[in-house]
């Protein structure tokens, strides 16, 4: 393995090593175990376990970048993007929490640079959904008269709610119940 591909190799491994223990219970040795690396072969490639962290998290994000065209720009389109996320979800059985979800739990408010990264994630893991809703709204194909940033805080945290406690039951209902009145009652016109 050459010096890029095992950055990236343990990008991944570690970025998996996240997402099924969380960040607080992967320590560096676990991360590097799980890329078969020994534990000093990390710090040729990251400072501390926040920057490998952070940069894995952007690479997650990364990975499921959503685009949408503009002639897709329709709420049949988002409920096929609710649907798709559900899909993914329950294709895991329910497994694993969010990566940029795992990292909010991880923030410490001291770590103002940490912080600011997984804030700056957040919304760049919501770009598609926010292009989405704002053109939705011009085209008047859904409720008009809904602040756009509070809808899209109150979609962020409702999906991660309803993923949590998905998760918990190991059941898609609660995603389905906020897709339901998302689509049905909160964006109708």
């Amino acid at each position: 393995m050459g010096g890029l591909n095992k950055r990236d190799h343990l990008l991944k491994k570690g970025q998996d090593q996240i997402l099924s223990k969380g960040y607080d219970l992967s320590s560096i040795k676990d991360i590097t175990t799980a890329a078969g690396l020994p534990k000093g072969s990390f710090y040729h490639y990251f400072d501390s376990k926040d920057e490998f962290a952070l940069e894995a998290m952007n690479g997650f994000i990364e990975s499921f970048n959503e685009t949408i065209p503009d002639d897709q720009l329709t709420v049949s389109t988002l409920e096929k993007m609710i649907d798709s996320r559900i899909d993914s979800i329950t294709k895991i059985n329910f497994a694993r929490e969010c990566y940029v979800s795992i990292m909010c739990h991880a923030s410490k408010n001291e770590d103002e640079v940490f912080r600011t990264s997984v804030i700056g994630a957040l919304g760049k893991s919501n770009e598609a959904m926010h292009t989405l809703i704002v053109a939705l709204q011009k085209k008047k194909q859904i409720n008009t008269g809904l602040k756009t940033a509070e809808l899209l805080e109150f979609i962020d945290f409702a999906w991660r709610g309803a993923r949590m406690k998905a998760k918990l039951l190991k059941s898609a209902a609660p995603l389905r119940i906020f897709k339901k009145y998302l689509v049905q009652h909160i964006l109708k016109p």
